[in-house]
């Protein structure tokens, strides 16, 4: 029979718990209202630069129209390698994760897209190279690709990014001395508290921009001007790409905790009826034991 001390400290357990993820709860919806606010205003970082890459034709793919409505907006893909070229293209992925978890498949479901990636292109470390953008991706992905990796961010997450954050990991690929081609950013694009989709939003060096078919279109631009416009279109990807990583990591943080604290209030309905039937198998037998002594001392 199920000890009643046992079922007891085991029933207090998950009422501490479900305290704890109620407060989770309480505190990512706040923290959502706000990465949410602050989204709005970062949406102009990644449309700029994307509507450059299409205009100069870097991109094939048209770049859909901005809609009033969250989730209307076609998403513009990278570029594909092609492997009949001669010269690899040198690439780095940046994964843009976070220090946090307890946020369901937010991390994974990065990692799990980078890996699959370097699979099919079957990536050799010195054209491959990756950038992980908080502790988890770098967990994530160090076991299987530890020599991919380039640049490794912490401190990210834990508060609101700013663009100061976005910056700082620019500058650091930038002065890892590794000279790439393109740069595909992997983040979880934010529609609405409960959906987000991972996506990749490609960023280009400044040799592929002068390279670009409809570059001529533009007026002369300095040598020293393209370098700091391509340093700064991935600065401005990079905030962008963080600032809607946090929105769906603070909504599925939310869900997560919402989803736990449900699941400990029918653990907690679960273990007060074991635990009110063992008391009352408990309470019988200690009255058949007195009522049997009572009745052989007769």
């Amino acid at each position: 029979m199920v000890q009643l001390k046992q079922v007891s400290m085991r029933l207090k357990s998950i009422h501490n718990i479900q305290k704890i993820t109620k407060t989770m709860k309480m505190v990512s919806a706040s923290k959502f209202t706000k990465a949410e606010r602050e989204l709005k205003s970062a949406r102009a970082f990644g449309y700029g630069p994307r509507k450059f890459y299409v205009s100069s034709q870097l991109q094939k793919e048209a770049l859909g129209k901005e809609k009033e409505k969250e989730g209307e907006r076609e998403l513009a893909q990278p570029p594909e390698v092609k492997k009949e070229d001669v010269k690899k293209p040198r690439i780095i992925y940046v994964a843009v994760t976070s220090d946090r978890g307890l946020c369901g498949g937010v991390h994974s479901g990065i990692a799990r897209m980078i890996r699959r990636t370097l699979a099919e292109r079957s990536a050799d470390a010195p054209h491959h190279k990756i950038v992980c953008i908080g502790d988890k991706s770098r967990s994530l992905l160090r076991l299987a690709y530890g020599e991919h990796i380039l640049v490794s961010v912490k401190q990210i997450g834990r508060t609101s990014p700013i663009f100061k954050d976005a910056s700082t990991v620019a500058t650091a690929i930038t002065q890892s001395g590794y000279a790439y081609d393109t740069a595909e950013i992997y983040y979880n694009q934010y529609f609405t508290p409960v959906k987000y989709v991972t996506t990749i939003v490609p960023a280009f060096s400044r040799k592929n921009i002068e390279l670009a078919p409809k570059m001529t279109a533009f007026d002369d631009i300095e040598e020293d001007q393209l370098e700091s416009y391509a340093e700064w279109t991935l600065a401005a990807l990079l905030y962008y790409a963080l600032k809607q990583s946090a929105a769906s990591e603070q909504s599925s943080r939310m869900s997560a905790m919402d989803n736990a604290t449900k699941n400990a209030n029918e653990m907690i309905r679960k273990l007060s009826l074991l635990y009110n039937r063992t008391r009352q198998a408990v309470i019988t037998r200690e009255l058949i034991e007195i009522i049997s002594g009572a009745a052989a001392l007769k």
